[in-house]
């Protein structure tokens, strides 16, 4: 029976889970969110999910969300063993860590610095600084081991797969300065089945969705500018017809006896 998948392939999370479910061979129904549409708001979903995020998993009368929790979940119920999230507890804390700083530090620098470029403006240098620092950081962790959590393969090397594709692709940002993070991007794109495919669609459909985006937002705008101007013409007539109305009301007192 296949798991249900709500997603949106623009967003890095679903990524992740499209990478990792086709890594474990796993057979998703997925169902895709248009977010423009707010269709994550409609009451049938929010009903499943509260905080009406994405991706969404539904496994039976499981339902899960938040990336990571939704790959921990997988690798423990359907991964064929537990190198992809160890059961060793100190290993498992590395693993953790590496995935709590993905989504705490790497994920959110690029966030932050791409918010503005997303609506038509320009990333700020003191953003792009903290980008920077942060994939130093990944730098050094890659020059621990061929992974990012050691010898193996885990779950935190899809999530941080993807967040570096988009610092790649959206971002053109320059790894050479960064070896250890530009030898193990390059082999997460040999080993990692299915990341080119989802890579370069979501790159597409990024691409359709900001078009979407910024027309939406052109409109939005012309709107309240001409909700604006409206309530000026409105607001300069009432002036007019006070002041047209003053003098006469000024007359009618001095007639009076």
């Amino acid at each position: 029976m296949p798991l249900d998948l709500y997603y949106n392939i623009i967003a890095p999370p679903c990524r992740v889970v499209l990478l990792f479910a086709k890594w474990l061979k796993l057979d998703l129904n997925l169902i895709e969110m248009d977010i423009l549409k707010r269709e994550q708001y409609k009451p049938e979903f929010i009903k499943l999910n509260p905080q009406h995020c994405l991706p969404t998993l539904v496994d039976g009368d499981v339902v899960v969300w938040e990336s990571s929790a939704i790959i921990i979940y997988l690798a423990e119920k359907y991964g064929k063993d537990d190198t992809l999230y160890p059961k060793d507890i100190a290993q498992r804390a590395k693993v953790n860590q590496r995935l709590f700083y993905d989504i705490g530090t790497l994920m959110r620098s690029v966030h932050v610095y791409f918010q503005p470029i997303l609506i038509g403006g320009e990333g700020k240098p003191e953003d792009f600084k903290k980008v920077q620092e942060a994939v130093n950081v990944l730098e050094r962790f890659l020059n621990e081991s061929r992974w990012l959590a050691g010898e193996h393969l885990t779950v935190a090397d899809f999530t941080t797969a993807v967040t570096v594709a988009a610092l790649d692709g959206t971002l053109n940002f320059d790894f050479i300065s960064y070896p250890n993070v530009l030898r193990w991007y390059e082999q997460c794109k040999r080993e990692l089945i299915g990341y080119t495919e989802i890579t370069k669609e979501a790159a597409q459909r990024t691409q359709e969705f900001l078009g979407r985006f910024r027309a939406m937002r052109a409109a939005e705008l012309q709107q309240q500018q001409q909700q604006q101007q409206n309530h000026l013409s409105k607001t300069d007539h009432n002036q007019e017809n006070g002041s047209s109305s003053r003098p006469q009301t000024t007359e009618k007192a001095s007639e009076q006896p």
